[in-house]
């Protein structure tokens, strides 16, 4: 190594045993200085507010009635008026995650995940997805049991489940039981019972998610993380729609002739769905009910730019997600009186993790995006969990160096192998570069010498390259694994 590689090289050994220190103290501080307390607080609000509070501020102007940005419905429901009974809220906890169900709608209001922090310091708090005005669980289009209206709620004596029950002016009555398992799955349980004179029918309805959005820090950086995913029977692979939906709010725009992008979009998947899926980067939402369903509405909203703000009238040219969520449609039923039915739905909500995920098969682990690389992806990432668990401090960090040192070790007879004949080509080039200047006017001739040159010193011309060939996709799969997983 000359003295300039060398000055080079503990110069950046030097960068990179204090570039933690430059970032906290120099970059940070100069180059992206946090906004002050009171703007922080605010711009946190804002960010928290429901997208209905901000659609005056969006909205068209009177003067252009022969434009309106979108119909008022589906996209955007009428509110519902606030039921005159108090809310009652109970608690469903075990050593994963905490949950708080609702009796309006009989629904569940947010999920925190004590294993995992909203932010990297120390002390801060679980992760908590608040579903806000979209909670998780909602029944949609059934008259009396829409998500305003209350329900009796009961908890059992377990402490692990829920009772809610609710009677229509029709006689049907519905049961729900929420049972909370050791993991991150929620049993729901749907009893409906036509207690009226005459036949009832359940119309075909919808199951939600919760809505959700991108949790602080993490940014998009031109990669779409908010989505919905499904899987639908016959043998189909797991759908991933998010990078389809700013797509979605475009076609949306032409199809009504809107002047904007509509701050919300509706779409149905339009077939039948094993399970339903919305997720961001690192956790969420599964509903699977027994014996599938017969579609999936995906629901979006958009991002309201600063610009957008200060002139309804700009909209964006691409849609930017701010919340997402999907629904499962359950099919119609015609139930006779004193008759029963009853459905059971599994819901999933956690985070994208391979072990947690792997528990309840159907392709779940799908969610995760491995794509073309997964085999390989779920050996290194097993490989790399393995590590953090049996070795200490129990450090990812570490685990990677480990996993990257542990690639070049199984891979090492490869690169040696090629580094043998990359040094075994570099021995002929004086040979070559003759043979090239000899049969510079005949290709063909030069081409059968430098044939002859190889087998003569038994070189592989592609030897130098092949061996590296067969570590892209490795190195690859650790990329995407190091993206997607939540470790």
């Amino acid at each position: 190594m000359s003295k300039k590689d060398l000055l080079i090289v503990i110069a950046l050994f030097a960068l990179w045993i204090s570039w933690p220190i430059l970032d906290r103290h120099v970059i940070r501080r100069y180059f992206f200085p946090a906004p002050p307390p009171g703007e922080a607080v605010a711009a946190a609000e804002e960010a928290a507010a429901p997208v209905e509070r901000e659609q005056p501020a969006i909205s068209e102007p009177a003067a252009e009635p022969a434009q309106p940005e979108e119909p008022a419905a589906p996209l955007q429901e009428a509110k519902p008026e606030t039921p005159a009974e108090p809310e009652q809220v109970v608690v469903l906890e075990n050593a994963k995650i905490r949950v708080e169900l609702s009796s309006r709608g009989g629904t569940l209001k947010s999920a925190t995940l004590k294993e995992y922090r909203a932010t990297v310091e120390p002390d801060s708090s679980s992760v908590t997805l608040q579903f806000g005005d979209e909670r998780a669980l909602a029944l949609v289009n059934v008259d009396g049991f829409t998500p305003d209206q209350a329900f009796v709620l009961t908890e059992t004596e377990s402490g692990k489940a829920v009772q809610l029950e609710r009677r229509n002016a029709a006689g049907l009555r519905l049961l729900r039981t929420v049972n909370l398992t050791e993991h991150y799955l929620i049993q729901v349980s749907d009893t409906w019972v036509n207690e009226g004179a005459s036949a009832a029918v359940l119309p075909a309805h919808e199951l939600r998610t919760g809505a959700m959005e991108n949790l602080d820090g993490a940014a998009s950086r031109g990669v779409v993380y908010l989505g919905v995913d499904t899987l639908s029977p016959g043998g189909e692979k797991v759908q991933h729609l998010g990078g389809k939906l700013p797509g979605w709010f475009k076609e949306n725009q032409k199809e009504k002739e809107l002047p904007k992008l509509p701050l919300r979009l509706e779409r149905s998947v339009g077939k039948p769905v094993d399970w339903a899926a919305a997720k961001n980067k690192y956790f969420v939402q599964i509903l699977t009910p027994d014996g599938g369903s017969e579609d999936a509405v995906v629901r979006a909203i958009r991002e309201v730019s600063e610009a957008e703000r200060q002139n309804p009238q700009a909209g964006p040219k691409a849609a930017v997600l701010n919340t997402v969520s999907v629904a499962v449609v359950l099919p119609e039923l015609i139930l006779q009186p004193g008759e029963k039915f009853v459905r059971n739905t599994q819901y999933y909500v956690g985070p994208k993790k391979y072990s947690e995920l792997n528990l309840y098969g159907l392709h779940q682990v799908d969610i995760m995006e491995f794509g073309m690389w997964a085999p390989i992806g779920k050996i290194l990432l097993k490989i790399m969990n393995w590590i953090y668990d049996v070795l200490w401090p129990h450090n990812y960090g570490i685990a990677i160096m480990l996993l990257t040192i542990i690639i070049r070790i199984v891979f090492w007879p490869v690169t040696h192998k090629s580094t043998e004949s990359m040094k075994r080509m570099q021995a002929l080039q004086p040979l070559m570069t003759e043979i090239r200047a000899k049969y510079k006017d005949n290709q063909q001739k030069m081409q059968q010498e430098l044939m002859n040159l190889y087998k003569e010193h038994k070189v592989n011309p592609l030897g130098g390259c092949l061996p590296m060939l067969i570590q892209i996709p490795v190195f690859i799969a650790l990329f995407v694994v190091l993206r997607s997983a939540i470790e």
